[in-house]
């Protein structure tokens, strides 16, 4: 699909990054309990950006079902990417 692909781990949580110049998933690996799903979302966030480069931007944060931590888009603005 023309994405590229980085893996990493932020505080103890593996994630997968597949990233456009302007759009990225990021996919949570492994068990959390449901008390530290609420960290999750901000992390995806550091994930998206340090993977791209690119700030996240605020209003175009999705997942798949409200609530949901194991999978977000987002769009990137990445200047004149």
């Amino acid at each position: 699909m023309g994405a590229q692909r980085t893996d990493l781990t932020l505080d103890g949580v593996d994630f997968t990054v597949f990233h456009t110049a302007t759009e990225a998933e990021v996919i949570r690996h492994g068990y959390l309990s449901r008390t530290a799903w609420a960290r999750v979302p901000a992390l995806m966030t550091r994930a998206a950006e340090q993977a791209t480069g690119c700030q996240v931007d605020p209003g175009g944060f999705v997942t798949g079902l409200p609530g949901d931590t194991g999978e977000a888009r987002m769009h990137l603005l990445c200047g004149n990417r």
